[in-house]
């Protein structure tokens, strides 16, 4: 192995910005389509056949073959993100790799570029090795758009020809291999009321008031049936009040509220079954209000007895379950069953100051090597 090259590289995709569209409406200068051509360059100079297949323009899902020599047995799908949250308030610089103290910072470092940089070095290893001639696996990178925006790329690399006997979602998951995560709905609710001048709020209807009992109920008995519905594996379900907005002017009684919520489900507490149970909560505390479901992504729990989260686990530190949301959730959607791995701290993942530790990043492309050569 080779520890410059794998800084190297992760030196390369962080000063390439990637941002998604949602946390940086203009865009990037560059955006996923710079990472994705580094991406093709790269991979297709290791020997694999690599194409891309566009979700929307400019945002590429990059999809790249290591065929085998002799027939393959298997399919296996590494599958980084191309995108990264936005970098607002980030007190390190965010396209540049910066080093201090062990850490190497910057926006993608730790989620996912990070870990990518691990696999693309572990892959530039075992493509000159006599393994690679050897292997009866055909491995896939599978790297998407859209990932921080739910796993769009994902979803639109699943409708569409895509198939492998197991996937890798790339996350900082310090080196465990997480085969269960919750799932996520995203809704926004908006309710009306009627303007009037704020001397004589009488004339309208406030819609910040008129907001305020349906938040009670989410906050009282919509949280209490969540933390009654306990998953052996994932725990309970949870409810996040993310955002109110509502009114402008101060003397202006408001005619709209919106509110944003963000809930955790898990197998026995799914996104249908929330759903149901908050157009329960509109139709007594809010009636008249409009659901909007920005987003419903199923949670997902493999069986770690399974051949790949075995073979798996041989180079990882253990078995871990996530709170978050990631491409293996879509995959395993899918049925393409998958987990998530990869090395640095989920705890560093869209943080001011990201970074991935030096010693992790390359434990990480010794960790995807000893896979590679083990098939």
């Amino acid at each position: 192995m080779n520890p410059k090259l794998t800084r190297s590289i992760l030196s390369e995709l962080v000063s390439l910005p990637s941002v998604h569209p949602d946390a940086y409406p203009g865009g990037t200068r560059q955006g996923e389509a710079a990472v994705a051509e580094w991406v093709v360059r790269y991979l297709g100079g290791l020997g694999a056949d690599v194409e891309t297949r566009e979700l929307s323009p400019g945002r590429p899902n990059v999809v790249a073959v290591f065929d085998t020599v002799r027939r393959a047995k298997r399919t296996v799908a590494f599958a980084p993100h191309l995108d990264t949250v936005g970098v607002d308030g980030m007190t390190v610089p965010p396209f540049q790799l910066s080093a201090r103290g062990g850490r190497l910072f910057g926006r993608g470092a730790c989620d996912t570029k990070g870990p990518t940089a691990a696999l693309f070095s572990a892959l530039d290893h075992w493509s000159r090795s006599n393994e690679r001639r050897r292997t009866n696996v055909r491995w896939m990178v599978v790297a998407t758009a859209g990932e921080e925006q739910g796993s769009l790329g994902a979803e639109f690399l699943c409708k569409g020809k895509f198939d492998a006997d197991f996937a890798i979602a790339l996350e900082p998951t310090n080196l465990r291999v997480v085969t269960a995560a919750k799932g996520v709905l995203r809704v926004r609710i908006a309710l009306a009321g009627r303007a009037a001048h704020g001397s004589t709020p009488g004339k309208g209807v406030n819609a910040i008031y008129e907001a305020l009992p349906l938040i009670s109920e989410v906050r009282g008995n919509v949280s209490r049936r969540l933390d009654s519905s306990v998953h052996p594996i994932l725990g309970k379900a949870t409810v996040n009040l993310g955002s109110i907005a509502g009114g402008g002017e101060l003397n202006v009684v408001p005619a709209r509220c919106t509110i944003g919520l963000d809930f955790r489900t898990h197998p026995a507490c799914t996104g249908a079954s929330i759903l149901k149970m908050l157009r329960k909560a509109i139709s007594a505390h809010a009636r008249g209000a409009t659901i909007e479901i920005v987003r419903n992504r199923p949670a997902f729990v493999a069986d770690r007895d399974a051949e790949w989260p075995r073979r798996l686990r041989r180079a990882a530190r253990g078995w871990a379950t996530a709170d978050w949301f990631c491409d293996a959730n879509i995959f395993n959607g899918y049925g393409i069953p998958a987990v998530a791995f990869g090395p640095g701290s989920i705890e560093q993942a869209h943080t001011k100051d990201e970074f991935i530790s030096e010693r992790d990043l390359h434990l990480g492309a010794r960790a995807f090597l000893r896979i590679l050569l083990s098939c």
